[in-house]
């Protein structure tokens, strides 16, 4: 759980659960806007285009660089984690038990490849 480490070292107040669809909560700078970019990317795409002219406009070209590449490499890297059915390791495991109580990802189907 690197946001919840990075967001602790940085003072800022992240919200773990708007990724089952709470409201968005967060400290961060256009925080909002980087969610709902993230979650049309994935989800629809058609968004996208009015989204990235609003990301340059508020952010800049470079932002909007950063934000998309971070998605495609989440994307990818979860798409090939669930696909190859990778375990959480042990300290993974131990060190999200709320987490992932609170978040109802143990309901998930890959999470039977991790056992506690």
């Amino acid at each position: 759980m690197l946001l919840r480490a990075s967001s602790k070292a940085t003072d800022n107040n992240v919200s773990l659960s708007c990724a089952i669809g709470e409201p968005i909560a967060t400290d961060i700078e256009h925080g909002e806007l980087l969610v709902e970019f993230t979650e049309s990317a994935n989800n629809y795409p058609p968004k996208v285009s009015d989204l990235t002219a609003e990301i340059v406009e508020r952010m800049g070209e470079e932002a909007f660089v950063k934000a998309s590449s971070i998605v495609a490499i989440f994307n990818g890297l979860v798409r090939s984690a669930d696909a190859i059915g990778i375990p959480l390791d042990d300290v993974m495991m131990s060190n999200t038990v709320e987490e992932r109580e609170e978040l109802g990802l143990n309901n998930y189907q890959g999470f039977s490849n991790s056992q506690e």
